[in-house]
């Protein structure tokens, strides 16, 4: 980076990591993963930016997991009543 250019967006301050919605938590990873591709990143830069982006992934897969546990399938049960089953897990 020259002297007189301005700070990228790795420069600047983070913001929390936690409380953004999914899609904010993807978007700001595309973006890092975009900065990570320039060949003209400094590797404290490079640094920084690689662990804010684990720092998305993380948060994005517990949203995630989050998610996951609050879909239920509805059932009605012999008995004509309504049963929330989880959903079953697929195998990763």
């Amino acid at each position: 980076m020259s002297a007189g250019s301005e700070p990228g967006p790795a420069m600047q301050a983070a913001p929390a990591v936690e409380r953004r919605t999914l899609e904010a938590h993807l978007a700001r990873l595309e973006a890092i993963v975009g900065q990570l591709e320039r060949e003209d990143l400094e590797l404290d830069q490079a640094l920084a930016l690689f662990e804010e982006g684990i720092g998305h992934l993380r948060a994005a897969r517990q949203i995630l997991q989050q998610a996951e546990l609050r879909i239920e399938r509805l059932l009605e049960d012999p008995d004509g009543g309504i049963v929330l089953e989880p959903m079953p897990r697929s195998a990763e």
